[in-house]
């Protein structure tokens, strides 16, 4: 009994290990985020199953957050949310400046994809799109009429490791 205690402990601490240093990475980077761009603020810190989120507050954008996985594998994503089918210049100007930190890219880099995706999602006859370019996925979904609104999640592309 004792050993299937001490197997249990294991595996659940084992699990959370990596959590705290990826709480602080998320925290920093919205901190650095504000640091930045004084307009843009820290809200709040929350856990959702096995990642940290921490909410950013922003005139124009009614959601954005950075998001950090557990899994150290998995880079941080910014995902930014505009209840309106074309969002305003604010928008991707915040969208653009939180992003380009959070991933380590330019502002013109972010803010371009931004736009070309939620572009993309509003010509599919799904509302969604994909687009990666220069290092950075894009994934936005959009609706239209009235409620409509704009969703794009940006993360970092996976680099292949090189064959030895």
């Amino acid at each position: 009994m004792n050993v299937w205690r001490t197997t249990i402990l294991t595996v659940a601490l084992a699990a959370t290990w990596g959590a705290p240093a990826r709480a602080d990475e998320c925290e920093a980077l919205a901190a650095n985020v504000h640091a930045q761009n004084p307009e843009i603020s820290v809200a709040e810190r929350t856990t959702q199953d096995q990642s940290v989120v921490v909410a950013l507050k922003a005139d124009g954008v009614d959601e954005l957050t950075v998001t950090c996985t557990s899994n150290v594998d998995k880079a941080p994503e910014l995902t930014a949310k505009a209840n309106a089918t074309w969002p305003s210049s604010d928008f991707y100007d915040h969208v653009s400046s939180a992003g380009a930190i959070v991933m380590a890219s330019s502002r013109s880099a972010i803010r371009s994809g931004s736009v070309l995706c939620a572009q993309r999602a509003m010509a599919s006859d799904d509302n969604n799109a994909v687009y990666d370019v220069n290092g950075d996925r894009f994934e936005c979904t959009t609706t239209s009429g009235v409620g409509g609104s704009t969703l794009i999640r940006i993360s970092r592309l996976k680099t292949a490791t090189p064959p030895q």
